[in-house]
């Protein structure tokens, strides 16, 4: 009989100690917010501190071109997704197509923290109203092996000397024609006719021979770089930041006139059923933590002055966030109307 009851006090006890214990943040707040990016904007080294503030997972998918990006994202029509981290060549392209919601500004207390110029953008604002709010910016860099490639090159030249045959890299992404139409000196290279994309394809049939292998995503391209298997390439900031983090002999220069870059925008899925921790994310990431987090982990530049004063003044001026300098040299991406047109002549030149 006392052995029964010390028992039943003892289960009593547990009890009583699991009940006291806090449940885990996440799993009591029981939000999952569900993400479909670019690599580096969810990494886990400033996403926890989210997850730990607001006690919501986040579920992210990397994406590795814009079109894949906005396929998935639009094959849940969706549902699937409750944000995006969409580049300026779709974030008409989600709204055009119903899949995203109007931005309330008033809901992000860190809204009037983002440059004047990127709040409300011609990127992601449409008949008068916002649908995406900037975060990051940057531009398409020429990265390269410093003991292979000894002088740092000075223009996109460098892509097509026989000396690097099948040894570069360039993104398996349409976009990349915009860059191929720059070299050739297009005014605009999002609006291009029959005769300018014959223009291109000739181009880059002559860059062919030199092309190890299209990448996909910044992971990919570094290891492209550790093995041996490249030693140029166009690429993202995000490659150089994880060659340089591994300390591997790499270097970046962004040829003067030439470039293409993105402004991102975080994206609301019309159909979202997390539409706060979707706004409580975008808040995040504005906000001085977001922003450095961002930063640290790719090497992009940030949007707002709350990031300006988390990274500082020396290196907000190296990132161009203290004039946006840059930023107005690059063409950014766009919208384009015959994108069909570029989606087959890439096709082509990969096959």
């Amino acid at each position: 009989m006392l052995k029964r009851l010390i028992t039943t006090l003892l289960i009593a006890l547990l009890g009583l100690t699991v009940w006291l214990l806090p449940a885990p943040v996440a799993e009591a707040a029981g939000c999952s917010l569900s993400a479909i990016v670019w690599e580096g904007y969810t990494d886990p080294s400033f996403t926890q501190e989210f997850e730990q503030l607001t006690g919501c997972t986040v579920k992210a998918t990397y994406a590795g071109s814009s079109d894949e990006m906005f396929a998935k994202f639009r094959a849940g029509r969706g549902r699937t997704y409750d944000i995006v981290s969409a580049s300026g060549d779709i974030t008409e392209r989600l709204y055009k197509a119903g899949l995203v919601q109007p931005i309330d500004t008033t809901k992000l207390t860190n809204f009037e923290s983002i440059f004047h110029p990127f709040q409300k953008a011609v990127w992601n604002s449409f008949d008068g109203q916002a649908y995406g709010v900037s975060f990051a910016w940057g531009p398409n860099v020429l990265v390269y092996d410093t003991q292979q490639v000894k002088s740092a090159p000075k223009s996109w030249d460098v892509l097509f000397d026989p000396r690097y045959a099948g040894k570069i890299s360039i993104p398996d992404n349409p976009m990349t024609i915009a860059d191929v139409a720059l070299w050739l000196g297009k005014p605009n290279p999002y609006d291009l006719s029959d005769a300018d994309l014959a223009e291109v394809k000739a181009k880059l049939l002559e860059l062919r021979p030199n092309i190890r292998k299209f990448w996909t995503t910044a992971g990919e391209l570094a290891n492209l770089f550790q093995s041996g298997e490249i030693v140029l390439a166009h690429a993202w900031p995000l490659t150089y930041t994880q060659l340089s983090q591994a300390d591997y002999p790499i270097g970046s220069v962004s040829p003067k006139g030439k470039l293409t870059g993105w402004t991102d925008s975080w994206m609301i899925s019309k159909n979202s059923p997390n539409v706060d921790a979707a706004y409580q994310w975008i808040d995040f990431v504005l906000s001085g933590d977001g922003q450095k987090g961002v930063m640290d982990v790719t090497g992009y530049s940030g949007a707002t002055e709350l990031g300006v004063e988390a990274i500082g003044a020396d290196r907000a001026k190296q990132l161009f966030m203290d004039d946006l300098s840059l930023h107005s040299e690059i063409n950014m991406w766009q919208s384009v109307k015959n994108y069909d047109q570029w989606v087959q002549l890439w096709n082509e030149i990969r096959s």
